[in-house]
């Protein structure tokens, strides 16, 4: 299983994180952190990151949270194909620890996973055919 981060990972461009904002299918939220995603066509999901320093106050702090949401995300990537995802940072989310970080990206990527699953569910099942 590649592990790499490379650009094919990453949503780079304005108009790409537009797409995820205006036309997220599925979303995972919690106390410190909010997670925005919609299907690409794309055989990878894909990762955008929003760590403003409104919420995450020091420069160190919104390092650490970049470094352990790439490290994580790339850990659970076989589970997200399909998305790209937004990571919002909320208020407080710098002042946790790395394995309390560790935990919160491991519980956010099972939850928007499972979303996705639901959102697959529903939209492939649609109404049944008139065509008996």
């Amino acid at each position: 299983m590649d592990l790499g981060f490379g650009p094919e990972h990453r949503l780079l461009t304005p108009a790409q994180f537009k797409n995820v904002f205006d036309g997220a299918t599925c979303k995972a939220s919690g106390p410190n952190l909010l997670l925005l995603a919609r299907h690409n066509s794309q055989a990878q999901a894909r990762l955008g990151l929003v760590i403003a320093k409104k919420n995450v106050r020091h420069a160190v702090d919104r390092n650490k949270v970049k470094r352990i949401a790439r490290e994580s995300f790339r850990h659970h990537r076989a589970e997200l194909d399909h998305l790209d995802i937004v990571v919002l940072a909320r208020k407080g989310l710098g002042e946790l620890d790395n394995a309390a970080l560790h935990v919160l990206f491991q519980d956010m990527w099972r939850r928007l996973s499972k979303a996705a699953d639901k959102y697959n569910r529903t939209r492939n099942s649609g109404p049944p055919s008139s065509n008996a």
